[in-house]
């Protein structure tokens, strides 16, 4: 069986077509649990009706007090998940039909596993505004290995399914010290187990004013001028990526393998090296951002 996080707040607008997506999906041996956050609108009403009309396919349940994030929230579905897949679902996207039954079929239990897929850039009103978020984003989606990851994520929670081997591991995670939920676990399955990324684009993911986390073009000119400018910006996300991976070092030290183990701690000793011993590091270690505005950004600002 496939269990289906849906962390909710505030999302009454999108979500009936997020749930009626799930519905229709070609494979069926799947079930929803949804957590709303505390939503001052109507969201957790809407979702309770469909627990009503589909008891055996969907659970409700409503944080209180509320996790305050979306990354504590999935984090708190994941600490009730109980299935063989676990896939990740946001509130204002729409699901392909044929989603899950993809990630079944790729699915290996053998091994910790995280399967994630492309995505098409969409607007409000599902008007598609790029057929790829991957190039959108300037994400290579060959970039799986740990070094890469440690310095930008490419695995789009909405798209993300993992096994159950993979789920012990991530759920040991803390929120306080993820960047992103998806995040630490494309850091987690490059860690201990395996990364698929499938080509195809399995959700319509509504870029709007009420995103959480956006899309942003960082191949034209507008996404460009934001990564230079944004001095401060660059910086403080350089910064998060080793808060981030010194928080994972220690949350998984005595189950690291030594190669990966020595990956980290290389990527953790950079901060404290001088300029040109940094960029000749990140270089070396193959620390790179995946798209080219970003790299050099991250080499300027290092």
């Amino acid at each position: 069986m496939i269990e289906i996080l849906l962390a909710a707040y505030n999302g009454e607008r999108y979500i009936r077509e997020q749930v009626q997506s799930i519905l229709d999906q070609t494979f069926t041996d799947w079930h929803l649990t949804a957590a709303d956050d505390g939503s001052a609108d109507s969201t957790y009403d809407i979702l309770l009706g469909y627990a009503a009309d589909y008891p055996h396919k969907i659970s409700v349940y409503r944080n209180d007090p509320g996790t305050g994030s979306s990354k504590a929230n999935f984090m708190s579905l994941l600490g009730r998940a109980d299935a063989d897949i676990i896939a990740f679902s946001d509130q204002d996207d729409v699901w392909d039909s044929g989603k899950l039954a993809l990630i079944a079929k790729r699915m290996d239990m053998s091994v910790p596993m995280l399967i994630h897929t492309d995505a098409r850039v969409v607007s409000s009103d599902l008007t598609e505004k790029a057929p790829s978020f991957m190039a959108y984003q300037g994400l290579d989606p060959r970039a799986v290995t740990l070094n890469k990851l440690l310095a930008q994520n490419n695995v789009t929670g909405c798209t993300m399914a993992i096994n159950r081997k993979l789920m012990d591991i991530v759920r040991m995670g803390i929120p306080g010290d993820m960047l992103m939920h998806d995040w630490w676990a494309a850091l987690a399955a490059a860690a201990f187990g395996r990364i698929l990324c499938l080509p195809d684009a399995t959700v319509s993911y509504r870029q709007h004013e009420d995103n959480v986390l956006g899309a942003v073009n960082n191949r034209s000119v507008s996404g460009v001028r934001r990564i230079m400018s944004d001095t401060d910006g660059v910086k403080a996300r350089l910064r998060a990526t080793f808060t981030q991976a010194q928080a994972f070092y220690e949350t998984y030290r005595d189950m690291l393998p030594d190669d990966k183990k020595q990956i980290i701690e290389a990527y953790l000793a950079i901060p404290d090296k001088g300029k040109i011993s940094r960029v000749l590091a990140i270089l070396k270690g193959g620390y790179t951002k995946q798209n080219f505005m970003s790299a050099i950004g991250q080499i300027i600002y290092c």
